[in-house]
């Protein structure tokens, strides 16, 4: 049995509505909404809950009144499409629920721009925070945002612009559908110094100009690409050790990472690349090294990680429970560190250390042994090229040795 239909209403009112979602509405009991989407229903003359009042009584109120059914809710564009529609399927059976829906914001902003939207991504900045934004934009070269009074397209492009990610061209589309419809383009700089105040109900379409990924540096980026603390250049994970450690690691899309000792926040930036709709807490205690992580993290557009000033074990505690661990440095609390790292993986989750000192693998492999933890360890040995007169030589790096833990269930 159907107790709610839920009807999309679009911004040209009766000119767009069908005589199904006029229908409905006039043969409604309760009609629940937005006062002005109710404007375009002047024959219904029964008991209207306005939204406006406060969004949690109101959707009680819907709840209740469904009971007895003919309960229509009225809603912007397509309610499925980040509406209305997706919160009732989480409080009511989808048998009990009706949709008649219009066209969305962003099918008409994409119509109106002449683009084909059938590979675009689309993300709603509404209630949200915009870290790892970036990160997710690196997936794709079409999105539409639906921004909101807090996160408006200029929040939007200014956040763009802090993490180097400039190479799009950005379409603000304002009353789609409506009498008052405008559509302005912007470079990412342009929009972030535009003055002016856009319209409530708009839509922004971002299209890429090239393929120059995470702030030109692309993935699985060389030692050259990351500021480093000097003159102590030797304070980030070399990129050879650095691409083991990653596949050691074994990051997935949606993971959460610590990266302990971060140093330069290398590893923490090319995991955070690969679990570009996950989260990475770089934590590091050395004053001497958060700037140069922190520049590191925007000029490669990783808006999903997160420096944690602080000297591990301190702060593990309170960061989200990882699925994915690398220490690269641990300042003499090796012991706390593992075995806070060990506790607060998630099952199935990965420890990973590098160890450059005879004392390091000491500890880390009797830490196991005590603990009764398989370790699986390699020993790294590279040699790079080197100039001599008219000849190239090798010269030897210091050998590494990575120790690797899977937690099981």
């Amino acid at each position: 049995m159907v107790r709610i239909t839920v009807v999309g209403v679009p911004e040209d009112g009766c000119l767009s509505l069908t005589s199904r979602a006029v229908n409905a509405v006039s043969k409604a009991r309760v009609v629940a909404g937005h006062p002005r989407h109710l404007e375009w229903f002047p024959q219904f003359k029964g008991t209207f809950l306005d939204m406006t009042t406060g969004f949690a009584q109101w959707m009680s109120q819907v709840i209740d009144e469904s009971e007895e059914g003919d309960v229509v809710v009225l809603a912007s564009g397509d309610p499925l499409f980040f509406g209305i529609g997706t919160t009732l399927l989480k409080k009511m059976p989808a048998e009990e629920l009706n949709f008649i829906a219009t066209l969305s914001s962003a099918q008409l902003a994409f119509s109106r721009l002449g683009l084909p939207w059938n590979e675009a991504r689309f993300l709603s900045c509404h209630g949200r925070s915009l870290q790892g934004l970036t990160s997710q934009m690196q997936q794709g070269d079409l999105y539409a945002f639906l921004t909101d009074y807090k996160n408006t397209p200029q929040v939007l492009a200014q956040h763009l612009s802090a993490f180097s990610e400039t190479n799009w061209t950005l379409a603000v589309c304002e009353q789609l559908g409506g009498p008052g419809e405008s559509i302005r383009r912007y470079s990412v700089d342009e929009l972030a110094a535009e003055n002016s105040e856009f319209d409530k109900l708009n839509v922004v379409v971002a299209q890429r100009k090239s393929k120059d990924l995470w702030g030109g540096n692309g993935q699985f980026s060389s030692d050259a690409s990351f500021f480093k603390r000097l003159p102590q250049k030797g304070l980030i994970t070399k990129q050879s050790v650095r691409n083991l450690v990653l596949t050691t690691l074994r990051v997935q899309p949606d993971s959460v990472v610590w990266d302990i000792g971060a140093g330069s926040g290398s590893v923490a930036i090319e995991s955070a690349k690969l679990c570009w709709k996950g989260r990475v807490f770089a934590v590091e205690c050395n004053e001497a090294c958060f700037e140069s992580i922190q520049e590191n993290i925007y000029a490669h557009g990783t808006d999903n990680v997160t420096l944690i000033k602080a000297k591990a074990p301190e702060g593990l505690d309170e960061l989200s429970r990882p699925d994915a661990v690398f220490v690269g440095g641990s300042r003499g609390q090796m012991d706390d560190i593992l075995l806070t790292a060990w506790q607060s993986l998630n099952a199935g989750g990965r420890l990973v250390v590098s160890a450059v000192t005879i004392d390091t693998v000491s500890e880390v492999y009797q830490w196991a042994k005590q603990n009764q933890i398989h370790l699986d360890t390699q020993v790294i040995n590279i040699s790079q090229t080197q100039p001599l007169a008219h000849y190239q030589r090798y010269q030897a790096e210091n050998p590494i040795h990575l120790f690797s833990m899977i937690k099981t269930a």
